[in-house]
Order: structure tokens, then sequence, then C-alpha cells
């Protein structure tokens, strides 16, 4: 009995120091999870390295980005840089389209309109065409085919005003719509042929007095060109005889001296073309009078020579303005 005692007290010391390490330890399961933990640890660096994906731009970003390629794209005029817009497919079709809207406008053939996807582009690219071929053909029928009503008044205006500048018939000018132009483009008509024929009776026709009283008196300075014309070959053998004269005049004394060569000078300069004669003559009043009247003769008789000869390079030799238009327009 007391040997039992003695073993039983130490088995109970054993039991409660077990039982305490065992509290203070916790259960096994939890001292097993250090070993779990370090196997996931090892696990995780075993996964393959990967890259970030890049960041995608803010919707600004991107707008900004397609409006600078738009830009590059028009400023280059090749197509083919619209490709760069990449964020707006609209907004790269509008810029293709662009594109080869001026093309297609340049070129003149209508049919390519059809290759702009855009229907306002499309039917702009139609009436631009339309517009140039009608002016072209000087033919009012093409501007009815545009659709924009603005552009085709404009068409129609543009065609009207040209068949008043160009007229070659009176004709020609019944299909004008606007009674205002259609009465310039007879007018217009009417001083051209009166002139032309030297037929005066014709400016009665015109109803605009201003441009019928221009009308005769353009008549009235041809048929006087073309009679100092007649007068100027009647006289184009005497340009030996006046120089021969000229230096008889050197055999007389001083003063008459002057006055004969005062009275050739004036013929010379007509002859001759060349009004510098007149600066010669010794009296200023006659050197003024010989440089306006040789000078309107030279004038006319240049014009003559425009009208005969159909050269408008010789209006380009008259000294007066007026006179000059008058012959570039003759």
């Amino acid at each position: 009995m007391d040997r039992f005692k003695i073993w039983i007290i130490p088995g109970l010391v054993v039991m409660i120091a077990l039982a305490g390490l065992l509290y203070f330890r916790g259960p096994l399961s939890e001292v097993e999870k250090p070993e779990e933990a370090t196997i996931k640890v090892e696990i995780e660096k075993k996964k393959p390295k990967t890259f970030a994906k890049p960041v995608e731009p803010s919707p600004q970003k991107k707008a900004e980005n397609d409006a600078n390629a738009m830009v590059g794209a028009l400023k280059s005029g090749d197509v083919s840089e619209c490709a760069k817009i990449t964020w707006n497919d609209e907004l790269k079709k509008e810029c293709e389209d662009n594109l080869i809207y001026d093309s297609i406008v340049k070129s003149g053939d209508v049919s390519q309109c059809d290759d702009i996807a855009g229907e306002i582009l499309r039917i702009q690219c139609y009436d631009r065409i339309y517009m140039s071929s009608a002016i072209d053909q000087k033919d009012s029928e093409i501007c009815a085919k545009i659709t924009d009503a603005g552009l085709k008044q404009m068409c129609m205006d543009q065609i009207q005003m040209m068949l008043a500048r160009y007229a070659t018939s009176a004709d020609d000018c019944s299909s004008i719509t606007s009674e205002l132009l259609r009465k310039q483009c007879e007018d217009n008509y009417y001083l051209k042929s009166s002139a032309k024929e030297l037929n005066a009776d014709g400016c009665s026709n015109i109803s605009d007095q201003n441009v019928a009283a221009q009308c005769r008196s353009t008549i009235a300075r041809n048929i006087n060109a073309i009679q100092q014309s007649k007068i100027a070959a009647e006289n184009a053998s005497t340009v030996k005889t006046l120089t021969e004269i000229l230096n008889l005049c050197d055999n007389l004394n001083e003063s008459k001296a002057a006055m004969c060569k005062d009275s050739v000078y004036p013929q010379l300069a007509f002859d001759r073309k060349d009004i510098s004669y007149c600066d010669k003559i010794s009296d200023d009043l006659k050197s003024s009078e010989c440089t306006k009247e040789q000078g309107d003769k030279i004038n006319t008789y240049y014009l003559r020579q425009s009208l005969t000869l159909h050269d408008k390079d010789v209006c380009d030799r008259i000294s007066d303005n007026e006179l000059k238009t008058l012959c570039k327009n003759s």
C-alpha cells in the first residue's frame, strides 16, 4: 500500500505536466500549420512571371490622339494616314471620305461619288461636279441636277451672266430668266455687232441709252480711224520728201529755218509714229498742239491697225488709256 502511494504521486505529477504542455501548445493540427504555409509559399514561388497589361488611355486622350491623326492625314492628303485613327471608327471613315472627296471633285468623274460613305459629303460631291460641268458647258440644264437649292440658283445665275457677256446672237439671250440680265445680254450683243459692222443704226436696238451712246461713239471713232488710215497710206511715200525739206530748211536764215522746220515736224511725227518730233518745234504753243493732234492721229492709226489685222498687241502702242481699252475690247 505504501509502495503504491509512492508511485502514484510521481505519475500524477507527470500527467499534470503533460496536460499543461498540451494546453499551452494547442492542438496538433495547429502545430502543423506552419509546415503547410511553408509549402504554399514554395508553390507560389514556382509560378511563371507575367507582364502587366498596358494602361488604356482615358476617353479624353483617345479623342485627342484621333484628332491629331485626323489633322495629319488631311495635311498630307494621303488616305492611308487615316489608319492612324485607332479609337473612333466614324472619325476614320470621315477622314477617308474627305480625302476621297477632294480627289473625285478634281477628277470631275461624278460616278466616283458613290465611293463616299457619308451621305452628306456624297451629295456635296455630286453638286460640286454638276456645278463645274454646267459652267464649263454653259448649260443651265445641268444646274437642275444640283440638290442644294442655294448652289443650284448660284449655278443658274453664273451661266446667265456668262451668256449675257458672250452671246453671239440676240437669240442666245432668250434663255435668260432674269429680265435685267436678258436686257444686258441683248445690249452687249448689239453694241459689239454694230461696232464690228460700223452700223450706227444697230445702236438703236440698245435699250440702255448710255450704252447706245457708247455704241455710236465707238462707231464714229472707228470710221475716223479708217479714214485716217487711208490718208496715212496715201502719204506713206512723203517721208523722204519731208526729210529733204527739213534739210533744205537749214539753208534759210535762223528765224525762217525755225518756221520751216516747225511746219515739217508735225507731219514727221505722224509719218514716223514718233511724237518726239513735236518736242523739236520752237514755239511752245505749236509744240503742245502738235503733241495733242498728232498723238490722237497716231492713236487712231494703231486702233485701225488692230481692227484691220485683228491683232490686240497693236493696242499697247496707243498712249490714250481709254482708247487703248476700247481697242482691246473691240
